[in-house]
Parts: C-alpha cells; structure tokens; sequence
C-alpha cells in the first residue's frame, strides 16, 4: 500500500511538473495573440478613420472651428446662421456643387447658412466627431495601442483650444471620450515639459 501511495505521489508530481510550465506557455501565447489583435486593431481603426475622413470634411471641420458658440448651437441644432464672408468662401469650397456652379449660390447672395449647405455642413462634421469618437473609444477600452493612437492624433491636443468643435461637441452633449483623450495627451505633454 505505501508502495503504490509513494507511485501515485511521484505521477502526480511528475504530472505536475509537465502541466505547469504548460500553463506558463499558454500565458504567454494568450497574451502575443492578445498583442497581435491590437496591432491589427490599430490598423483598421486608422484605416476606418482614413477613409472617413475626405478633404470635403476636413475642409468642413476646419470652418466649423471658425464659428462662434451661437453658430456652433445653431449648426447642431440644424438651424440656419449667419457667417463671415470669408467663412462663406470656405464653405463654398466643400459645396456639392462644385466650384463653377457654386459661385457662392449655395449661400444665395448672403452670408446665411441654410438649406442644403448647412446640411451638408452638419453631416461633415458630425461624420467627423463620430468617427473620431469610435476611433477613440477603442483607444479608451485598450482594444488598440494606445501610444499609436495617442502619437496619430496628438493634433488634437492644439486643435481644440477655444475651437468650435469643443462648442460643438458640448451643444450635442456627447462626445465624453474625445474629452477624456484630450486631458490625457495634454496631462502626458505637461508630464514630459515637467521631466525636462
């Protein structure tokens, strides 16, 4: 009885010293998968966010940081405003007509945005907030690398000073990622001037 109490002691021993470093091996591949599909992750968020983002919206974006907080209500809220006349100018340029057959005829011979420009205004840049927000959402729940995300879109650390977009963001009363990306890429900034 001792005999094979002692043999059933050495198995499992044995048996043990097999399993272990087994576990320890499946960690490890676990965790490089877990690395590998955040790499391709990344990717196709950036690739999501390439093909969203058209120079029409970018150009939209840039206007809608020209516009003032009542602008910024009245764009969200779809209701016409009046603009600068250099505004206009930039507005016509993402105009779906076109160049030659805007000429300044989507705003009619005023500075009012209305119509179908406004439309067309409020889709870019909504277009764009939303798929920045996805973008960084999943930067939010670490399913992509953070530190790619946070390098690709650092631009947004400036862009947002005073900008529309922000007025933007809170006359929607959504957006809170984006918010939280912003203080924690200007939070990193302050902590790499303070290390200097």
């Amino acid at each position: 009885m001792v005999f094979v109490s002692i043999v059933e002691v050495a198995i499992l021993f044995i048996s043990a010293g097999l399993i272990i470093p087994q576990i320890f091996l499946l960690k490890k591949q676990i965790k490089e998968q877990h690395e590998e599909h955040r790499r391709e992750n990344t990717i196709n968020y950036m690739l999501t966010w390439c093909d969203c983002v058209k120079k029409d919206t970018c150009i939209a974006e840039q206007v809608a940081r020209k516009l003032n907080n009542d602008q910024a209500i009245s764009l969200y809220k779809h209701e016409a405003f009046e603009v600068l006349p250099q505004t206009k100018k930039d507005i016509c340029k993402f105009c779906s007509l076109g160049k030659e057959a805007c000429a300044g005829c989507c705003l009619k011979d005023s500075n009012v945005v209305d119509g179908k420009i406004l439309t067309e205004l409020r889709w870019h840049v909504i277009t764009y907030l939303n798929t920045l927000e996805t973008v960084l959402i999943a930067w939010d729940l670490g399913i992509v690398d953070r530190e790619t995300i946070e390098e690709q879109f650092s631009f947004l650390k400036d862009a947002t000073k005073g900008s529309t977009l922000s007025q933007f963001r809170y006359s929607a009363g959504g957006y809170p990622v984006i918010e939280k990306f912003i203080d924690s890429i200007k939070e990193h900034s302050n902590d790499s001037k303070s290390e200097l």
